[in-house]
C-alpha cells in the first residue's frame, strides 16, 4: 500500500469494512448467546451472563492492547523501509511477550479470584454460583483469547484485513461456548 501516491478511499473503507466486519460478528455472537441463555435459565441466566461479560471484556481487551500497539509499530518500521524488518519482528516478540505476561497475570486473576471478579462486577450470592459456572469454562481458555486478539491485529496491518475478519469468523462458528 502506498499512501502518498494511492488512492486513499477505497484503502480506508476496505479497512473500514474489516473493522466493521469483525465488530459485527462479535455483537451478532454476544446477542446470540444472550438470548440462548436467556431462552434456556430465564432471566438468572441472562444476569448471570452480564455479571461474566466485563470479564471477557477485559481479557479481550488486553489482547488488543498488546495487538493494536505492536501491530502499529510494526507496521510503521515495515512502511518505512524493507531494512527494517529486524527492529519491526522485535516489536512482534515484545507484543508476544506482552500477552503472555498478561495471559498469566490474568489467568491467576480469573482462576483464584473469580468470585471477588464476580462479586466486583455486580453478582449477588444468589446469583453467584450461576456466573462461576459460567465462568469455568473461560478459566481453560484465557490465554487463547489474548492470543487471538493480539494476532488479529497483526493480520489487518498485513494487507490483507480481510483475513482478519474470516479469522474472527471463524472463531464465532467453532467457539466452544
Amino acid at each position: 500500500m502506498d499512501f502518498l501516491t494511492g488512492k486513499i478511499r477505497p484503502m480506508y473503507f476496505k479497512y473500514l469494512a474489516a473493522a466493521f466486519g469483525s465488530a459485527l460478528i462479535s455483537s451478532i455472537y454476544g446477542m446470540v448467546d444472550m438470548a440462548m441463555v436467556g431462552q434456556y435459565q430465564g432471566p438468572e441466566g441472562t444476569a448471570a451472563l452480564a455479571v461474566v461479560s466485563p470479564v471477557w471484556n477485559i481479557i479481550y481487551s488486553l489482547g488488543l492492547l498488546m495487538g493494536i500497539g505492536g501491530s502499529v509499530l510494526f507496521s510503521t518500521l515495515r512502511g518505512e523501509s524493507g531494512q527494517n524488518q529486524k527492529k519491526s519482528n522485535e516489536y512482534f516478540t515484545a507484543a508476544v511477550i506482552g500477552v503472555v505476561i498478561l495471559a498469566v497475570i490474568t489467568w491467576v486473576a480469573v482462576i483464584f479470584f473469580d468470585r471477588e471478579l464476580l462479586l466486583l462486577f455486580g453478582a449477588e450470592e444468589t446469583l453467584l454460583p450461576l456466573a462461576r459456572r459460567y465462568l469455568f469454562p473461560v478459566k481453560f481458555v484465557v490465554p487463547s483469547f489474548l492470543f487471538t486478539q493480539l494476532m488479529a491485529a497483526f493480520l489487518r496491518n498485513d494487507g490483507n484485513p480481510a483475513l482478519a475478519t474470516k479469522a474472527v469468523l471463524f472463531g464465532g462458528i467453532f467457539n466452544p461456548n
